[in-house]
C-alpha cells in the first residue's frame, strides 16, 4: 500500500495584480503545514508540483521545517499536469457574453457596481456560478485561445497516471498543486460529475491535504481537505 498526499497551495494574492504569488498569510500557512508534517514524522519519498509560482513558494515554505531538522526532502518534479485550470481567465475573457446570458449574473454585477464594498464577495459568487455553468456544459464557450475544461481534465488525469506509473510500494508521494487539480483527481477517484468536481474546488482550503491510498493500480480516498495545522482565523479558500 502506498500513499499520495495532494496539497493545495497557500493563500494566493486574490484580486491583486499578480494572483500567482503567496500572500503573507499563505506563506505562514505553508510553514505551519511543514511543521505539522515534520512533527508527525510524515516524510515524502517523492515530490511533484505544478509549474506555478504559488506551488513553488508553498513547497519552499513547507520545506523550511525539514531543513531546520536537517531532513532532506527530494527535489520536486515540476509538471504542467499539476497546474490549475484557466477558469478565472476564461470568465474574464467571456465576461460580457456570459453576463448577458444570465439574469443572476446581471443582478450581481449591478449590485457590485452600486456598492464597491461587495466586489470581493460578489466576484467569488460570480466565479462560482460561471464554473458551475461552464464545467457542466450548459454554457458553451466559443473561445479557442485558452485551455478548455475538457483539456484541463485530460491534463490532470495524465498527472495522476504519472504518479501511479512511478510510485513504489509503501512510498508516500506529495503533490503541491491547486484546488482545481486536487478536485479533479479526487473527483475521478469518487466517480462524480464535472459539475461536482467544480463544486469541490470551492471548498478546498489553502494548504489543506487530502490522502489517497493506492495498491495495484487501484486508488481510494482516505481523507479530504484536512487542515489540523490551522486554526479558525487562519483558514482561507483563495
Amino acid at each position: 500500500m502506498s500513499k499520495i498526499i495532494l496539497i493545495r497551495h497557500g493563500q494566493a494574492s486574490f484580486m491583486a495584480k499578480d494572483y500567482d504569488k503567496l500572500s503573507d498569510a499563505g506563506i505562514a500557512q505553508s510553514e505551519a503545514l511543514g511543521e505539522y508534517f515534520a512533527t508527525k514524522g510524515i516524510v515524502l519519498d517523492k515530490v511533484y508540483m505544478g509549474e506555478l509560482t504559488r506551488h513553488k513558494e508553498t513547497f519552499e515554505a513547507f520545506n523550511k521545517a525539514f531543513i531546520n531538522r536537517d531532513i532532506e526532502l527530494p527535489a520536486p518534479t515540476a509538471m504542467k499536469e499539476f497546474n490549475e485550470h484557466f477558469g478565472q481567465e476564461k470568465m474574464q475573457l467571456l465576461f460580457e457574453d456570459f453576463v448577458g446570458k444570465y439574469d443572476y449574473m446581471q443582478q450581481l454585477f449591478a449590485e457590485m457596481t452600486k456598492n464597491p464594498q461587495l466586489t470581493k464577495k460578489y466576484s467569488l459568487r460570480m466565479f462560482e456560478f460561471f464554473m458551475k455553468e461552464y464545467t457542466s456544459g450548459r454554457y458553451v464557450e466559443d473561445d479557442t485561445t485558452l485551455q478548455t475544461w475538457k483539456d484541463f481534465r485530460i491534463q490532470a488525469k495524465r498527472g495522476a497516471a504519472t504518479i501511479l506509473d512511478n510510485i513504489k510500494s509503501k512510498e508516500t508521494v506529495g503533490v503541491f498543486t491547486s484546488g482545481g487539480t486536487k478536485s479533479s483527481i479526487i473527483g475521478d477517484c469518487l466517480g462524480v460529475s464535472e459539475e461536482k468536481i467544480a463544486e469541490l474546488n470551492f471548498v478546498m482550503k489553502n494548504t489543506s491535504f487530502s490522502q489517497l491510498l493506492t495498491s495495484k493500480g487501484k486508488v481510494n480516498l482516505m481523507s479530504m481537505n484536512e487542515t489540523p495545522h490551522l486554526d479558525g482565523d487562519s483558514i482561507s479558500f483563495i
